[in-house]
């Protein structure tokens, strides 16, 4: 459900300025930790509810998704210059390598971690490493079967094999390709067409 994704309740979180506090366990009276390495879970107050720090994002990352300790340590460290967040980034992963060895923070590059930053400012509200919601699926499937692109009715080629250049076309293709007024080189156009 969209009202439970962490990604968007961190969005709305920043957006309302309610403060986010990483503890050591999902109880609301638990006390709050700065230490990433120390913390396992992050906390939203309106309504509360908390999330585990090693819960997997729709932020994708080399065809991972990014867990929620390195996304909410990519906010933290927003205003910091990159080798400052790398140094940083290498630093939490020892300790959390001496802690439990499980967990590490993924180290974004420069794009993903600005995408992600505008993003959660709201200044964007779209991202290219941000997979949809499941309830954005069903919005995605109708609008490829209106565009024609899947399921529905499909349309007829008015004429033409469906074959370009040795290659097959799409029909809807073939369709715009058959209304195309058809060009010659320059010579035919300034001289005409010889009889043969």
């Amino acid at each position: 459900m969209s009202d439970l994704d962490p990604l968007l309740r961190l969005r709305q979180s920043i957006a309302a300025n309610e403060a986010s506090i990483t503890t050591t366990s999902p109880d609301p009276a638990a006390e709050p930790t700065e230490n990433l390495a120390v913390a396992t879970h992050l906390q939203f107050n309106n309504p509360h509810y908390s999330y585990p720090l090693d819960t997997p994002t729709r932020f994708i990352s080399s065809d991972k998704p990014v867990d929620l300790r390195s996304i909410w340590f990519a906010w933290q460290k927003k205003d910091v210059a990159i080798p400052d967040y790398i140094a940083s980034a290498q630093e939490l992963n020892e300790e959390l390598a001496g802690k439990d060895g499980a967990s590490k923070v993924q180290n974004l590059v420069f794009v993903e971690r600005l995408d992600l930053i505008t993003w959660l400012e709201g200044a964007s509200e779209e991202s290219e490493y941000i997979k949809g919601l499941e309830s954005d699926a069903s919005a995605t499937r109708s609008a490829q079967v209106a565009s024609g692109a899947t399921g529905g009715v499909s349309t007829i080629p008015s004429g033409g094999a469906g074959v370009r250049g040795g290659r097959t076309v799409d029909p809807r293709l073939q369709e715009i390709y058959n209304g195309e007024r058809r060009m010659g080189d320059r010579n035919s156009v300034l001289r005409g067409i010889k009889p043969t």
